[in-house]
């Protein structure tokens, strides 16, 4: 032991530096000897050892928003619910602001102001409201179809076909014939009458006819769609095809 202790302080710093940098000594056993150095272990593969791989997962994708038709319901309502606070609004002018005497004749010469006050009504809130309308009441249709929901589709096109028919044809027909009715009316409240009756009546018939046929084409339609998807089984193998017609 003193022996050992005496080397270690004899070694020069030349020797110490000389040294370092080379592998570091094996440890020795308690007697002395080399001890027996465990070989390094890597981990193990477990494809190699049989082991089950999970595979990598992926988020699942975000189903696809179904097209019920509602915002465009909604935004046809409001557009349509403005119109008619519009026209209100008309109805209230001529009988306030106007100062239209409802037991003095029709005026003729007021036939532009009221053609211009009506059909820019009509054209911000009442064409747009329809359209939009129709649009819904198809996607709707068509979505009602896709859940398995029963409705008299062949009924509600042919309703719709009278309707939308009745009212374009009432309010073209008030619309050219206005002028002849409103020198045969003896007053305003003639003639301000027919003009706001057949106007309502007509608007009313269009709108219904117009819900009622895309209603019913859109769920005519989707429900007429054939799905086409592979049959497998004991023995056999081909393609099965599912729709209702």
């Amino acid at each position: 032991m003193s022996s050992l202790l005496l080397a270690v302080a004899l070694a020069s710093p030349g020797e110490v530096r000389a040294n370092e940098g080379t592998e570091p000594a094996s440890p020795m056993a308690v007697d002395g000897t080399e001890a027996a150095v465990a070989p390094a272990t890597t981990p193990a593969d477990p494809a190699a050892t049989g082991a089950v791989v999970p595979a990598p997962t992926t988020p699942p994708a975000r189903p696809a928003r179904a097209k019920t038709g509602r915002g465009l319901l909604i935004a046809g309502g409001v557009l349509t619910g403005l119109g008619v606070v519009g026209r209100i609004g008309l109805e209230v002018f001529w009988s306030t602001a106007a100062q239209i005497v409802p037991t003095d004749p029709f005026a003729r010469w007021s036939t532009a102001n009221l053609v211009f006050v009506t059909n820019w009504n009509n054209l911000m809130f009442f064409g747009p409201g329809l359209g939009l309308l129709t649009a819904g009441a198809y996607r709707r249709g068509g979505h009602e179809a896709g859940l398995g929901k029963v409705r008299d589709a062949k009924r509600m096109r042919l309703v719709g076909i009278g309707l939308l028919s009745g009212g374009l044809g009432l309010w073209a027909l008030s619309r050219a014939l206005f002028l002849p009715i409103a020198e045969a009316c003896p007053s305003n409240r003639c003639a301000y009458t027919t003009l706001e009756t057949t106007f309502w009546i007509g608007a009313g018939a269009i709108f219904a006819g117009a819900a009622h046929l895309a209603y019913g084409t859109g769920y005519s339609r989707a429900a007429a769609k054939v799905q086409v998807a592979p049959s497998l089984g004991p023995g056999y193998a081909g393609l099965g095809l599912a729709g209702r017609f």
